[in-house]
């Protein structure tokens, strides 16, 4: 027998709006007690005092001219006839026909709630004159649903709240410097009260604006833009790859080149389920921009099947005539591709074979300073014998002139490993003089 975990008393204590919690109470006792008929009786009364409340929110939080009109008839309909309740059902014509503060299958079960109400509230003149009677199940059936799709649910519409976060990220985006500052202000200022279907709707609204637009704004605010939908598709990603399944082509319209095309590879690489998502010409697109673009080459592993071969190809690429330059951005956030241990390693390799792949002394100066430095201390007797035969085989690294500095650390870290270094005798040479 499958049991119902759903609890209504802890799902109560999540309403949003204090007024609308203290009046629920008087439902859950209702239905505690066995009095069904007056829990769906209140239960309506509080659903239109709840949609109220939220009409009047948007009217004086966020200056909503819909919701003030839709307020201004209500109180017209009341004032002309103070003991008709035809003003509820208006009510929920305006929300229906003019708002998106519910979705259809929420409004459809508002509506069924209405329809229980009165039979609960009126004698049926046609049978025997005798009220309606719910029974337990059918009740808590309304109490959740009205839960669930009213009363939990925050009083904002998707497009508002993407307006006001993305005003909020431009101005703010010289603070929120780090990952977890920016997730931190985010859920605390715009998700925590958020439900599944507005994160979604940010998202897509995201979307557009970092993998398909490209003007002056947009290319001013993309990297902060970038990583709030980085952060709000790492919240929920299988149902972010549900929602972008189900719209592929709208999805799938992104820009040809650039920025926008390089960032959904950075996403893609840590999501690479959506990639499947895609439409072919989205597909085209990215495999295009991962074969003419070196930094978002490193990043399309997904296009390879594994990470171990595309932990290969990449150092065989780098180790090509082609000899690609990456930034060291890049080159840095090639470790965060994937956490497991496995490719860890792997980067390690992939770095060696970088700094080994040095054309110049400048360069290999650099190299040395962003791919092999930072990791030194990490790396095990392998990753330093593999370093040694990349730095014995090219003049580039052990003949310039910071060759005596940077490659003592490499000696010390072998000293420490208990690596033997002599053998590698341009590398002995390099430390030597």
């Amino acid at each position: 027998m499958i049991r119902d975990e759903y609890s209504i008393e802890t799902r109560a204590a999540e309403i949003f709006d204090h007024r609308t919690k203290e009046y629920f109470r008087e439902v859950v006792s209702s239905y505690q007690q066995g009095n069904w008929r007056s829990a769906t009786v209140m239960l309506w009364s509080v659903a239109v005092c709840d949609i109220i409340y939220k009409l009047q929110y948007l009217r004086d939080i966020s200056g909503d001219e819909i919701g003030k009109e839709i307020l201004d008839e209500i109180e017209r309909l009341q004032e002309a006839n103070a003991r008709s309740s035809e003003w509820e059902g208006r009510l929920i014509d305006e929300i229906e026909e003019r708002t998106r503060l519910l979705d259809l299958a929420d409004l459809d079960h508002l509506k069924y709630l209405q329809r229980q109400r009165h039979l609960a509230a009126h004698p049926v003149l046609s049978g025997n004159s005798e009220l309606h009677q719910p029974n337990k199940d059918s009740v808590r059936a309304l109490i959740r649903n009205t839960l669930d799709g009213l009363l939990t649910k925050p009083p904002i519409y998707t497009n508002r709240v993407f307006n006001a976060l993305v005003e909020d990220l431009a101005e703010s985006k010289s603070v929120l410097v780090t990952d977890e500052k920016l997730r931190s202000y985010i859920e605390s200022k715009y998700l925590s009260r958020a439900d599944l279907k507005l994160e979604i709707g940010l998202i897509r609204s995201l979307w557009k604006l970092v993998f398909r637009l490209q003007n002056d704004d947009c290319d001013a605010h993309r990297e902060i833009n970038y990583r709030a939908i980085k952060l709000l598709v790492g919240r929920n990603p299988s149902d972010v790859r549900d929602a972008v399944a189900s719209e592929s082509d709208y999805y799938s319209h992104i820009a040809q080149e650039g920025e926008p095309a390089r960032l959904l590879i950075r996403l893609l690489s840590q999501h690479p389920s959506l990639y499947d998502c895609l439409n072919d010409a989205a597909k085209v697109i990215v495999e295009h921009v991962a074969e003419i673009d070196a930094d978002a080459r490193i990043f399309a592993w997904f296009l390879n099947g594994s990470l171990q071969d595309h932990s290969e190809k990449l150092i065989e690429w780098i180790g090509s005539d082609e000899h690609p330059g990456l930034s060291n951005e890049v080159v840095v956030s090639l470790q965060n591709i994937s956490d497991s241990a496995e490719w860890k390693k792997q980067v390690y390799a992939i770095f060696n074979s970088y700094y080994g792949g040095s054309w110049s002394y400048d360069e290999a100066d650099e190299r040395f300073s962003v791919a092999i430095s930072p990791f030194l201390s990490k790396y095990d007797a392998k990753d330093i014998e593999d370093l040694l035969s990349m730095i014995d085989g090219n003049s580039q690294t052990y003949d310039r002139r910071g060759a005596r500095r940077d490659h003592g650390f490499v000696r010390d870290r072998c000293n420490e490993l208990g690596v033997n270094f002599d053998v590698y005798r341009n590398f002995s040479r390099s430390v030597a003089r």
